[in-house]
């Protein structure tokens, strides 16, 4: 669970990186005493250990970029997302936006650390997308974020999955181009955070994640279906306006599922009466 610079500004190592949390320290202090298990799910291989904290740290970050930067910005989401964990609601303005937006994108890159090099060598996410990050604090164009709300068995918790890092659509009369995606569903408490990008277009016959000539492609991106707007509310690429939390809906575990699945348009996991894919709270 490393990577071979940071992902930030590039650095590499000595000295060596250091860890960034998936799920900061400021949140395992709000729940002293608490015990959890940690359930880890690669290619199909699932293992559950018991841990005292929320401590998944893959060494991704340099310790500039760690203390200085990173440092910073979890001293600006804690105050932001604290309320809205335990379900408070609340109004989202243009700062609180881009603050959980590039929190989020952090996370996101950081996470496709956790699984090994071996098993997936080619990440999504690479140095140029840091760099923006760090720079810009916003997401690279591409990027498209939903917050929702999550009240599952594991909102005193979190949850994190990430999608196939290499699928493609090949949604061009060419049959040989196309376009890679990338998926990223976490919580943290009851905030739900929700990410799909894409690639630019890419020639899938080369071998290559690299465009080798201009292409042209075109078509529909599937989605699978479900009253999406009544749980989620888009956050980045930001909206005119601020954004009430939470939104209609809430998620439980079987929808959270089917939210992280809903790229690979998968069927609804059973017949709603409301053919909604969210369901409310109890």
């Amino acid at each position: 669970m490393s990577a071979k610079a940071c992902i930030l500004c590039g650095a590499i190592p000595p000295p060596p990186l250091t860890g960034e949390h998936i799920w900061p320290d400021w949140y395992n202090r709000q729940q002293p005493g608490f015990r959890y298990e940690l359930e880890s799910v690669v290619d199909s291989e699932v293992s559950v250990r018991p841990t005292p904290s929320m401590n998944l740290k893959p060494k991704v970050l340099c310790e500039s970029c760690n203390s200085g930067w990173g440092s910073d910005l979890e001293k600006r989401i804690g105050p932001i997302l604290t309320p809205m964990i335990h379900g408070e609601a609340c109004r989202l303005g243009s700062r609180e936006i881009q603050i959980i937006s590039a929190w989020f994108f952090l996370k996101c890159m950081v996470s496709e650390c956790l699984v090994p090099a071996s098993t997936h060598p080619q990440r999504f996410f690479d140095l140029n997308d840091g760099r923006h990050l760090k720079a810009t604090l916003e997401p690279p164009a591409g990027v498209v974020i939903w917050i929702g709300q999550y009240v599952g068995s594991r909102s005193d918790a979190g949850w994190v999955t990430g999608r196939n890092t290499r699928r493609r659509w090949q949604i061009s009369t060419d049959p040989a181009a196309g376009i890679h995606w990338h998926s990223v569903t976490y919580s943290i408490g009851q905030v739900l955070l929700h990410l799909f990008a894409v690639t630019d277009p890419v020639l899938f016959a080369s071998g290559s994640w690299e465009l080798k000539e201009p292409v042209f492609v075109e078509g529909n991106i599937p989605i699978a279906p479900g009253n999406w707007a009544t749980g989620l509310s888009r956050i980045w690429e930001p909206p005119s306006g601020a954004v009430s939390w939470p939104p209609e809906k809430a998620f439980d575990d079987k929808h959270f599922v089917y939210l992280a699945d809903r790229w690979q348009s998968k069927q609804p996991p059973r017949a709603e009466p409301s053919s909604e894919v969210v369901n409310a709270p109890e």
